[in-house]
């Protein structure tokens, strides 16, 4: 736990996502979900630059903190809620931290073409771990594992009543 009922990923997941994303040292990489900035450190000593959006000003300011420390650059932690975030940037690769009930569509537009996009979609307790793919045929699914991750603060399922 990193605080707000938040946590990391588990490492494995880390793992997969980082490879799964097959950055160059050329990409400009948008992160949703700093946390506390162990992702964005690994982000940065992998990509040209790195804005890292982070819902909780604490956690961002720790994670600027951390990555200051450690000299680390071309990662920027801005304050922002990603899914009310508005820009007209498009990045090489987009790696999404929490999990999200349904793909937010700008997600999908700030790929470049040729973009990735690693996500985790669905409803708890099985989840897929995502790589989006955005080609000139247009975008492209891959799945990779069956996980479980907590979501990103406002993109939960909307809860349905049931008899």
């Amino acid at each position: 736990p990193i605080g707000h009922g938040e946590s990391m990923m588990k490492p494995v997941l880390e793992g997969r996502m980082l490879q799964a994303l097959a950055l160059q040292a050329g990409d400009d990489v948008l992160e949703i979900g700093t946390g506390s900035g162990f992702i964005s450190a690994c982000l940065g000593q992998l990509a040209r630059d790195v804005v890292s959006l982070e819902i909780h000003a604490d956690l961002a300011e720790a994670a600027r903190a951390r990555l200051g420390e450690r000299g680390i650059n071309n990662v920027r932690v801005d304050i922002a809620n990603a899914l009310a975030w508005d820009t007209d940037r498009r990045f090489d690769a987009i790696c999404v931290t929490g999990a999200v009930a349904d793909i937010p569509p700008q997600f999908v537009q700030w790929l470049r073409p040729g973009g990735r996009m690693f996500i985790v979609q669905g409803v708890s307790p099985v989840m897929d771990a995502l790589v989006l793919h955005q080609d000139v045929n247009g975008l492209r699914t891959e799945s990779l594992l069956e996980t479980d991750l907590a979501y990103l603060v406002g993109a939960a399922p909307t809860p349905a009543f049931k008899f």
